[in-house]
C-alpha cells in the first residue's frame, strides 16, 4: 500500500513533469503569429473549432477561448466574477484557473495537483486558457502540426478503461488492508448464483471419513508477486486464524473446526484436513471470503498481495481505493483496466456524484429517489440474501422473559413500517432465510401479527405495570430498553424510530442509539451493551443454511448475546448440516425449517422484520451488472465474477 510519504513524492514528481512540459505545446518562439502569418487552428475529434477571438501562442503555450474549448471537450464551465476564477468540470476532474495568476489546479478523484506557469487572461472580453493543460487534464491527446499550424485534440478512446463505484460503506480488514469487494483476494472455494459450492483455488474436495478431507489445489495459480499458490498456501488460509487472528468471527469459526495438528501437506498440490469433530460444513466454510489465498511473507510486511482478478494500486483513506486488472490472472481477465471504489456514506451525496458524472455506479440510493432515477439511469433491484431483524440480548434478565420478547415482536405494524421506510423495495419477513433461496421457512411460519392488546397482556404477565409516567416498571424499577441499530444501513434510523414509537404506545421506553461498524462490533457483539438491536443478518458464506448456523447454532463458536442455548435447535441444525453434506437437500430443508419454526415461534429468539434487496444505480453505458445474491454485492468468491464481466458500451 502506498504510504503518505510516497504519495507526496508522487505528487511532487507529477507536478515537476507537468511544469517541465507535459501540458505544454512546444512551439518555437518564432512561431508567434506575425502580420501575414497563418493563424493557429484547433480541431477536436477532427472537427475544426470556430473562435471569435483567435488562439495565440504565449511563452510556448497556445491559449484559446475557454468556453469554446470546454464545450468541445464535453466539460461544464463555471465563472466566479468576484474571484475571477474559471472552473471546468468533467466527471471527477476539476480544473481551476484564475485570471492574472500563473497557477492552476487540477483535481482528480479528490487529489489536487498545483500546476505552475499556467496563465489565464482576458482578451477582447474572452477568457483565454492554455489548451494542452485543459485538454490533457480531461484525458484527451494533443498533437501539434507545425507546418499546418494545427493543434489536434482527440478525446475519443477505444474503450473506457476505468469504472468508478460509489459505495455506501467501506471497511478494510486491519490485517489484509482492503475489503473483500476489491476482488484482490479469493476464497478457497467459490459459489455460483444458486449458492452451490464450486471449484476455486481448491479444485476438488473429498470427504475420506467423518473427520478427514482431501483437497486438490488448482495448479498454475500465482500470487500478484509471482509466487505460486500451493498446498502450504491453502493451509495458511486456516492457520492464520489460529495464530494471528484468533479473535473475530472468522477466527471463532475456524478454531471450532481445526487446530495445528489438523493439517497434512501430502504433496505440493494435495492437502489433508482432519477436523476436530465431524464437520460436514467444511466446504461451505472454505467459501468464506476471509478464508482466502494469502501470501504469508506479504502479510508479515503489510503488503496487499492476493491471487484475484484485480491487484492493489492505491488507497487514499476515506476517499478512494484503486485496483488494477491482473493480466496474469488464472481465470477470465477483467474488462476494465481499473476499478475505483469511492466510499460515500451519505446516500444523497452518492446520487449527486452520479448525476454530476463523477462516478459510474452507485449502491443503495435514497429509497424515495429510486423511481426518479429510472428516467436517466439503469436501476437494478435484486435479491440480497439478507433480513432486517430485531436481535434480543439473551444474557440480560429482562430479555430472558419470553413474554417480553413476544410482546416486542407483536407490538408494531410490520407491513406498514416496511412499506413506508423501504418504498416497496423490501417485503415483510416472518423467517430468517429469505424466501427466494432454499431453506426459507417463510411459508411454514405464522409470524407475529400486530396485536397491541395482546402485547400489553404479555407485558403484564412478565410482571410489569404501567406508571403515572405512561411507561411500565417492575417493583419500582422502570423498564427502559437500549435500542441500538446498525447506522450504515440505509433506512435503519427511520425503521428504529418507527418501531420505538410503537413501543411507546404499549408503555415501553427506549433509548435509540445508532452505531457504526466498529462501535457495533464492540458494543453489540463483544460487550452486549444492548437490550434489542436492529441488525441486518445475511448470507456471508456457504449456503443459505449458514444464516441459521450464525444466528441460531449455540456451538458455532461465535461470541455474541443474540442466541440462547437450545438443545432442540442445535440438534435440528446438526441433522440438517449432515443431510446437506450428503446432497439430501429436501431432508436438510425439513430440518432447517423446523429449527426456524422453533426458534421464532416457540422460543422467540429474534424477530425478523424485512427481506431486503440489492439496489444498484448506474449510467446507461454500464452493462452486465448482476448483483450476487449475498449480503456483500461484490462477493470475491463469485464463480461468475460480476466485476470481471461488467462492460461499458457506448
Amino acid at each position: 500500500m502506498m504510504n503518505l510519504s510516497k504519495n507526496r513524492w508522487a505528487l511532487v514528481l507529477l507536478t515537476a513533469i507537468l511544469v517541465t512540459g507535459l501540458f505544454n505545446i512546444t512551439v518555437a518562439s518564432t512561431a508567434v503569429a506575425t502580420a501575414g502569418e497563418q493563424s493557429i487552428k484547433v480541431e477536436v475529434d477532427n472537427k475544426l473549432l470556430a473562435f471569435d477571438v483567435s488562439p495565440f501562442v504565449e511563452k510556448g503555450r497556445v491559449l484559446v477561448p475557454a468556453r469554446t474549448l470546454f464545450d468541445a471537450l464535453g466539460a461544464s464551465v463555471e465563472w466566479d466574477e468576484k474571484s475571477k476564477t474559471v472552473t471546468a468540470i468533467k466527471g471527477d476532474t476539476v480544473v481551476k484557473l484564475t485570471i492574472g495568476s500563473k497557477i492552476a489546479s487540477v483535481t482528480q478523484r479528490g487529489v489536487t495537483q498545483v500546476i505552475l506557469e499556467a496563465p489565464a487572461k482576458i482578451v477582447n472580453g474572452r477568457t483565454m486558457v492554455p489548451l494542452r493543460l485543459i485538454s490533457e487534464a480531461f484525458g484527451a491527446k494533443v498533437a501539434w502540426d507545425a507546418g499546418a499550424r494545427l493543434v489536434s485534440v482527440a478525446t475519443g478512446v477505444p474503450a473506457k478503461e476505468e469504472l468508478v463505484i460509489a459505495l455506501n460503506t467501506y471497511s478494510p480488514s486491519k490485517t489484509f488492508k482492503v475489503a473483500g469487494c476489491t476482488q484482490i483476494y479469493e476464497p478457497l472455494l467459490f459459489l455460483n448464483r444458486k449458492l452451490e459450492v464450486q471449484p476455486g483455488l481448491v479444485l476438488s474436495w473429498d470427504r475420506l471419513d467423518d473427520l478427514t478431507w482431501s483437497l486438490k489445489i488448482r495448479e498454475g495459480v500465482k500470487f500478484h508477486n509471482g509466487k505460486e499458490f500451493d498446498a502450504e498456501s491453502a493451509k495458511f488460509a486456516f492457520t492464520i486464524y489460529l495464530d494471528q487472528l484468533k479473535t473475530g468471527y472468522v477466527g471463532q469459526r475456524v478454531s471450532q473446526v481445526v487446530d495445528h495438528n489438523s493439517f497434512k501437506v501430502v504433496d505440493k498440490y494435495t492437502l489433508e484436513i482432519k477436523t476436530l469433530r465431524p464437520y460436514p460444513f467444511l466446504p461451505n466454510l472454505m467459501t468464506h471470503g476471509s478464508i482466502a489465498g494469502f501470501d504469508p511473507e506479504a502479510i508479515s510486511k503489510g503488503e496487499v498481495v492476493g491471487t484475484g482478478p484485480f491487484k492493489f494500486k492505491e488507497e487514499v483513506k476515506d476517499q478512494y481505493v484503486v485496483v488494477e486488472r491482473n493480466d496474469e490472472y488464472w481465470g477470465e481477465k477483467p474488462y476494465f483496466k481499473r476499478i475505483v471504489f469511492k466510499p460515500i456514506p451519505d446516500a444523497n451525496t452518492r446520487v449527486m456524484a452520479l448525476q454530476r458524472g463523477e462516478v459510474d455506479v452507485v449502491l443503495y440510493p435514497p429509497y424515495p429517489l429510486i423511481n426518479e432515477l429510472r428516467k436517466d439511469f439503469n436501476v437494478v433491484i435484486a435479491p440480497r440474501g439478507c433480513t432486517a431483524i430485531l436481535l434480543f440480548n439473551h444474557n440480560l434478565p429482562q430479555m430472558q422473559d419470553i413474554n417480553l420478547r413476544k410482546a416486542l415482536c407483536m407490538a408494531f405494524e410490520k407491513d406498514k413500517i416496511v412499506s413506508r421506510v423501504f418504498y416497496g423495495t423490501a417485503s415483510p419477513a416472518k423467517a430468517i432465510v429469505p424466501p427466494e433461496v432454499i431453506y426459507s421457512a417463510e411459508n411454514e411460519i405464522q409470524g407475529w401479527s400486530y396485536n397491541p392488546n395482546e402485547a400489553k397482556r404479555l407485558i403484564e404477565k412478565a410482571g410489569y405495570r404501567e406508571t403515572d409516567r405512561g411507561y411500565v416498571d417492575k417493583n419500582g424499577q422502570p423498564l427502559k430498553l437500549r435500542f441500538t441499530y446498525y447506522a450504515p444501513e440505509e433506512g435503519y434510523k427511520e425503521l428504529a424510530e418507527a418501531i420505538g414509537s410503537y413501543y411507546k404506545k404499549i408503555g415501553i421506553e427506549t433509548d435509540i442509539v445508532g452505531l457504526d461498524s466498529n462501535a457495533y462490533y464492540k458494543e453489540v457483539i463483544e460487550e452486549g451493551n444492548f437490550d434489542i438491536c436492529l441488525d441486518l443478518v445475511g448470507l456471508f458464506w456457504g449456503s443459505p443454511s449458514t444464516m441459521l448456523y450464525d444466528q441460531l447454532y449455540s456451538k458455532s463458536g461465535l461470541i455474541g448475546y443474540h442466541r440462547p442455548e437450545d438443545e432442540e435447535i442445535d440438534r435440528l441444525l446438526e441433522e440438517g448440516m449432515e443431510l446437506e453434506s450428503r446432497k439430501d437437500l429436501a431432508g436438510a430443508a425439513e430440518k432447517y425449517k423446523a429449527a426456524q419454526k422453533r426458534a421464532l415461534e416457540e422460543v422467540a429468539v429474534s424477530c425478523p422484520i424485512a427481506y431486503q434487496k440489492h439496489i444498484v444505480v448506474s449510467k446507461k453505458n454500464v452493462k452486465g451488472l448482476s448483483p450476487f445474491p449475498m449480503y456483500g454485492m461484490y462477493f470475491n468468491g463469485d464463480a461468475e465474477k460480476e466485476l470481471v464481466t461488467v462492460r461499458w458500451e457506448e
